[in-house]
């Protein structure tokens, strides 16, 4: 199997040198309805004496020349209006900045960024450090995390060629600090810290129009990761290209190929999706066939998707079928949930069907989004908790179905006033477990973003609340935890022009609650600083 897909790698490797990229309308921008009927306000027949030319002998023909007249037209006034609300405008510019700030217990922040753009270039430097020590208040209730990043995009108007790149290299710390397992010097193991150290370095070429109407797009990916309790490095390598034949205005065809693989394992998704595109305003059509190959087995689904366009595009309508077939390595795992067993972490790709009914709405001073999606799935990851380690978590898979309803709105109370909020509802249904462990059933999550004194002090504020969550214990009885609940505000103050004051207050309430059993919240920390841009 290594030697089908080091041969499946190089054939991904091939359309390198065919790459596109589509530009795509950014969140921000506004559309011009253009089309329009005009009719001629004076008039409705010109006159105009042309200038008789030299007779053509050799092709026994006159050409007129006919001089260009002003004319007037009544149409009526072209309808203007934001695909989305604009954001609120940020009054910190990023191309230089330095942050730094520091509160209780024992908690530090600070961010250097460093930005450059010139044309049609741009690149940028990002160093952060977060970290919080609260083991005076329990034991080993500390965390740090470390980030460096460089990003660089380019696009060349000679050709068009769109170049983007993007490294990150992470170093995360956390602790043990199990509130029941430590009690017991038996279930507790030798080594309490958790060091991770994540790299990430995307790459990706784009082109528009390489040739006869195609467009092209490639893509690479390298991800590792080193745990300390672990003297293996896990390696993750990621290559896409995507190749789109546009027919005409309203008829495409798009050819993405991906490969996801894990060296050292046997994971691996190899995936093909061919898809045609009808565009014809206001009703768009969708149909894709889904070929992947796992380490489990071959599979094909159909896609498809279907979205019409109401009132000039201020409501939208959308059905559709869609597959995600990806892979869960340590990588991914350990950002959900990294007091784990790294030892005993099981790897397999999850498959998910998806049935989908949405809309969208987009009107002034307000954006809504909702959708109702039936989703099948195989191996979708879940954790419980480690009887070797009984600080630690381990992963298990399962099969089932589930009902999952996502509303998204945002509204602009005041040009300098904005409020949103997401919300899920889960319904949860398992083949061979009762519940769906550490998963919440219901969340909500609600942003508010206020600007005054001319924007010289800006307010943020975030409540999220997630619901009960079971889990199973040690033996074998299910148990509940208590539901997630957190407030949190910012405040920042403008003192010179490029100068900031800012404070943090987080978990407001002092909550306990827990995501993962043992493992309870930091509680009430805050924390304040300064911060330079310009």
């Amino acid at each position: 199997m290594k030697i089908t897909n080091y041969i499946i790698v190089l054939l991904l490797l091939l359309p390198f040198s065919l790459i596109s990229q589509e530009d795509k309308i950014k969140f921000d921008e506004v559309k011009v309805i253009k089309e329009f009927n005009a009719n001629l306000a004076d008039f409705n027949k010109i006159n105009i004496d042309p200038v008789l030319p030299v007779f053509d002998i050799k092709n026994r023909t006159y050409t007129y020349s006919v001089r260009s007249v002003p004319v007037k037209l009544n149409y009526e006034k072209p309808m203007i209006r934001p695909l989305a609300l604009k954001p609120v405008p940020n009054p910190i510019s990023n191309k230089y900045k330095f942050k730094i700030g520091y509160g209780a217990p024992k908690y530090l922040k600070s961010e250097l960024s460093i930005g450059y753009k010139k044309h049609n270039q741009n690149a940028n430097l990002l160093i952060r450090h977060i970290s919080a020590d609260n083991s005076k208040n329990l034991k080993d209730q500390k965390i740090s995390n470390n980030l460096l990043g460089v990003s660089f995009y380019n696009r060349n108007n000679s050709n068009d060629l769109e170049t983007k790149l993007n490294i990150n290299l992470a170093g995360d710390y956390y602790y043990l600090y199990a509130t029941e397992a430590n009690k017991d010097s038996n279930a507790v193991g030798i080594n309490n810290k958790r060091r991770f150290l994540r790299g990430d370095i995307n790459a990706s070429f784009g082109k528009e129009e390489l040739f006869y109407n195609i467009d092209n797009k490639f893509a690479f990916n390298y991800k590792f990761l080193q745990v300390n309790t672990s003297g293996n490095i896990e390696s993750n390598i990621v290559l896409s290209n995507s190749t789109r034949y546009n027919v005409n205005d309203n008829l495409h065809f798009e050819l993405p190929l991906k490969g996801d693989i894990v060296l050292n394992k046997d994971l691996f998704v190899y995936s093909a999706s061919p898809e045609f595109i009808f565009n014809s305003r206001p009703v768009n059509l969708k149909l894709r066939g889904d070929f992947a190959l796992s380490q489990d087995s071959f599979y094909i689904f159909p896609g498809a998707e279907l979205s019409i366009n109401i009132f000039h595009n201020f409501f939208e309508l959308l059905l559709s079928i869609s597959n995600d077939i990806y892979n869960n390595s340590n990588y991914s795992i350990t950002n959900i949930n990294p007091f784990l067993n790294i030892d005993l972490v099981k790897n397999k790709s999850s498959i998910y069907n998806n049935f989908s009914a949405s809309m969208r709405s987009s009107m002034e001073g307000a954006k809504i989004e909702a959708s109702v999606t039936y989703q099948k799935f195989k191996n979708k990851l879940l954790f419980i908790n480690s009887s070797i380690d009984k600080r630690t978590f381990e992963t298990i898979y399962e099969s089932g179905t589930n009902l999952k309803i996502d509303a998204i709105a945002t509204y602009r109370v005041l040009p300098e006033f904005e409020i949103s909020g997401t919300l899920t509802k889960n319904f949860y249904t398992m083949d061979n477990i009762d519940k769906a462990w550490f998963t919440p059933d219901f969340t909500a999550n609600i942003n508010s973003k206020f600007l005054l004194l001319n924007n010289k002090l800006q307010l943020n504020g975030e409540l999220f609340f997630g619901s009960q969550s079971w889990y199973l214990g040690y033996d074998n009885k299910q148990y509940k935890l208590d539901p997630l609940f957190d407030i949190s505000t910012e405040i920042k103050y403008r003192l010179f022009p490029h100068s900031f004051i800012f404070g943090e207050l987080n978990n407001i309430l002092a909550q306990k609650y827990q995501r993962w059993y043992q493992y309870p919240s930091l509680g009430l920390n805050f924390l304040t600083g300064i911060e330079i841009s310009f």
